[in-house]
């Protein structure tokens, strides 16, 4: 979702998480290029439910927000992490945006380790869907695979071995 905001104030109460991505888009309804790229960083928006998507309507004129940033071109987007701002676009740029926010958000954790956790065997998931250890496929996988030559080998030593216990 998209919030729009008009002063320092309102851009506060989504700054205050030192280490979340904040969006800032300065737009006009008269602008474009503004206009093209709207339903684009609304898509973005509500994709990336871990970052701060805001708005800031300069179709009236300038404000305190405007001038903060020294916004001069429309449309401006500016990145914060945490109140510090960490990138800025000037242009409608549906790629630069992307990659943007691809780089400087952070994903959402969900406990204390990110990441997927590995079984002894390698493979993710819980250890009771391991397989078990079968030593009679394992001999039959082990022949299979073997060299022609060596499976002969093996096979005149076993004759070998029997007649010379008879």
């Amino acid at each position: 979702m998209v919030a729009e905001i008009t002063t320092k104030t309102d851009l506060t109460q989504y700054t205050s998480d030192p280490a979340k991505l904040t969006v800032i888009d300065f737009t006009a309804s008269w602008c474009p290029p503004c206009q093209a790229i709207k339903p684009i960083f609304e898509s973005l928006a509500n994709e990336n439910t871990n970052v701060n998507f805001l708005k800031v309507d300069l179709s009236e004129g300038t404000n305190e927000l405007a001038t903060f940033y020294s916004v001069t071109a429309m449309p401006t987007f500016i990145f914060l992490v945490g109140d510090q701002e960490v990138h800025r676009i000037r242009g409608a740029n549906p790629a630069g945006l992307k990659s943007s926010i691809a780089q400087f958000a952070k994903p959402a954790s969900s406990g204390a380790f990110p990441g997927q956790g590995r079984t002894l065997s390698g493979k993710g998931g819980s250890s009771s869907s391991a397989p078990t250890y079968n030593v009679s496929n394992s001999l039959i996988t082990t022949w299979s695979n073997m060299n022609p030559q060596a499976k002969v080998i093996i096979v005149l030593g076993a004759v070998y071995v029997f007649f010379w216990l008879i």
